[in-house]
């Protein structure tokens, strides 16, 4: 993942994060007025984000939602308003209970794969849940030895009171909080998913909102800032699901047609095109034509002259160059070309077989095995054509797909006009 993606990814919630700490300091005093609309607005965000969740398949969003509702919830009935110092059942246990619970639920539910919301893994975290209250209903209703019992469980000092005087929340909630939310900011750093930084940001607010719980309108606003840190994750990643290709990582065919279209006046836009790469994957399989396409793809993401790259679809992929001229755009175009070609890589589908499986009844001849060739490089064609006068953004893509196919008539691996 490159610096600028981990960036793109984090930097909202790092804001939200940022926001939180402003308002946790400050401490500002709600106008009586606002203090229901308050209270509510992490509700209303948490459904907003569960149905936006839901409609996108992103399960993981609607669970997390559900937990900072339910956090939310538990803070406004048994702690906002209470001394920090106040050692009422309440506090020591049920809130207690919580504050150590929510970072472990929300790791269980980021590293959960989005595979429906009636899936297994769902399901079972739904039910892990609702054993987790079955079970704090029991010992509340047990008795005094057994919420002292629960009390002493939850406020365990590991190390000196001194690390965690400061804060209403419990010293293994502090510790599971600060691991929980450093291994989810690993995670969308190495994974780079919009959601997985989303994900870190709405758990590092709540511990925000959990730490602040006695006041209970500054919670709000921070249970408000986890609300929004989701919805927002779910407008990146619904974006990226209908504009982003998601093999290559380039904006895809829509979110060309979105730029053409709002651009006037000249442009020049290229079609480029893999040579000869139905015959490569006949050759290799389609998992090293994938690998082919991202190569390709990571060189067009350095395209020159303020071009930017687009797949638009198959091995075909566009460059558009707002406001340049053709003969423009031409020198920049044959440079990516140039260096398309210079590139290369090491194959690694390895444990492609070699031969053709006995039981397997196909005319097909047997695919060349990766360790047949090590590296693979490829070339391409390019047309380039400027829009004209009057023309509509299909009538420029159609010219320079002509051009294409007369690079390809010519010989392939050159920019024609």
């Amino acid at each position: 993942m490159t610096l600028r993606n981990a960036l793109l990814i984090l930097v909202f919630p790092a804001l939200m994060f940022g926001a939180g700490l402003i308002v946790m300091t400050l401490q500002p005093r709600v106008p009586w007025s606002l203090s229901a609309v308050v209270v509510l607005a992490p509700y209303l965000l948490a459904l907003f984000a569960a149905i936006a969740g839901g409609w996108f398949k992103c399960p993981r969003v609607v669970l997390m939602a559900a937990l900072i509702a339910g956090a939310h919830w538990v803070v406004q009935a048994f702690v906002a308003g209470t001394p920090i110092y106040d050692r009422e059942p309440e506090l020591t246990i049920i809130y207690a209970a919580v504050a150590v619970l929510f970072p472990i639920n929300a790791a269980l539910i980021a590293v959960k794969a989005d595979r429906g919301l009636l899936s297994l893994g769902v399901l079972s975290r739904v039910l892990f849940v609702g054993l987790q209250v079955a079970a704090l209903v029991v010992v509340w209703d047990a008795g005094e030895s057994a919420r002292a019992f629960a009390d002493d469980l939850l406020h365990v000092r590991v190390f000196d009171k001194d690390l965690d005087y400061w804060s209403l929340l419990p010293q293994p909630a502090l510790f599971l909080f600060a691991a929980v939310s450093v291994g989810l900011l690993g995670r969308a750093v190495l994974k780079g998913g919009v959601l997985d930084g989303g994900l870190f940001g709405a758990v590092a607010v709540s511990a925000l909102a959990l730490h602040a719980a006695a006041n209970g309108a500054v919670s709000s606003m921070l249970f408000i800032l986890a609300g929004i840190v989701l919805l927002a994750a779910v407008a990146q990643e619904s974006y990226r699901l209908a504009f982003i290709d998601e093999l290559t990582g380039l904006p895809g065919r829509r979110a060309l047609m979105h730029d053409l279209t709002a651009l006037s006046g000249t442009y020049t836009v290229a079609m480029l095109d893999v040579d000869h790469f139905k015959k490569f994957n006949d050759t290799y399989g389609h998992d090293v034509g994938d690998q082919v396409l991202k190569m390709v793809a990571a060189q067009m993401m350095r395209v020159s002259g303020g071009g930017r790259a687009f797949r638009y679809g198959g091995e075909e992929f566009t460059v558009l160059f707002a406001r340049k001229e053709l003969e423009d755009a031409i020198p920049h175009l044959d440079k990516l070309r140039k260096s398309i070609a210079a590139a290369s890589f090491k194959l690694r589908a390895e444990d492609r077989p070699k031969h053709k499986p006995s039981d397997l009844k196909t005319k097909s001849p047997p695919r060349k095995s990766a360790a047949a060739k090590d590296i693979v490089s490829v070339t391409i064609s390019i047309g380039a054509a400027a829009r004209t006068d009057g023309q509509t953004p299909q009538d420029a893509l159609k010219s320079a797909d002509e051009a294409l196919y007369r690079a390809k008539d010519a010989g392939r691996n050159r920019v024609s006009k």
